[in-house]
């Protein structure tokens, strides 16, 4: 019996059915969870076998993934996952810390105690992951956070673009976590952002959003070159 297939639309508009859009997000979670390693080129045809589905269904996955920045397709030669080299890495923070940072001065404007209760309920769970060594759970909880803020923000077209950098945010949390040793720094850092903006000051909550991943970013580059030298 085959599968129905909802189609719903990718982030580039086209048609895209539920079990495409299963694997897509299969695909995304092995590349963003280090499973499947930057670089590693992704075969059309042993994915299909992997996931019993046709090479058609694997491409328009594919496609998506592409839209996302995570895999890069290159000419004869095929589709690869991205590598995440020094340049990319401010990129990614650079435009992170943007989004996040215009997210949180609209929410901390619209913020109400529906807003209020969602944010401290994110930073509670925080504390609760930090206290318990559960990392994978802190890191989605770290984007969960973000996104929410965006979404208080009510800012359709900031949500849309967060979203398309999705998988590349989660990898750059990943990629940093290692950096927290003591797991309390996280909830901990986002203590101040999380006061601002339930308080609904817009311009704390900013600045303080603005610099949010400067410090990662700058600490991921130098444990690179270090790697490198």
């Amino acid at each position: 019996m085959q599968m129905a297939r909802r189609k719903t639309k990718d982030v580039s508009g086209d048609t895209f059915s539920s079990l495409e859009n299963e694997i897509s997000m299969a695909l995304r979670a092995a590349i963003v969870d280090g499973e499947i390693e930057p670089g590693t080129r992704l075969i059309e045809l042993d994915l299909a076998a992997r996931f019993n589905v046709s090479q058609g269904t694997i491409r328009a996955a594919l496609k998506e993934l592409q839209a996302q920045g995570l895999i890069v397709y290159k000419p004869r030669r095929g589709n690869f996952v991205i590598t995440v080299e020094k340049t990319d890495v401010y990129e990614i923070s650079m435009l992170r810390d943007s989004l996040e940072a215009l997210g949180a001065r609209l929410a901390a404007k619209r913020m109400d105690d529906s807003g209020r209760k969602m944010l401290t309920d994110i930073l509670k769970a925080m504390r609760t992951a930090a206290e318990s060594g559960n990392r994978k759970k802190l890191m989605e909880l770290d984007f969960e956070f973000h996104r929410t803020v965006i979404g208080i923000s009510g800012h359709r077209r900031l949500m849309e673009i967060y979203e398309r950098l999705e998988g590349q945010t989660r990898m750059f949390l990943r990629l940093t976590d290692r950096f927290y040793e003591n797991l309390q720094d996280i909830p901990n850092l986002h203590e101040p952002l999380v006061a601002a903006i339930v308080s609904g000051d817009a311009e704390t909550a900013f600045q303080l959003a603005i610099r949010h991943a400067d410090a990662d970013a700058e600490e991921l580059v130098s444990s690179m070159l270090a790697t490198n030298a």
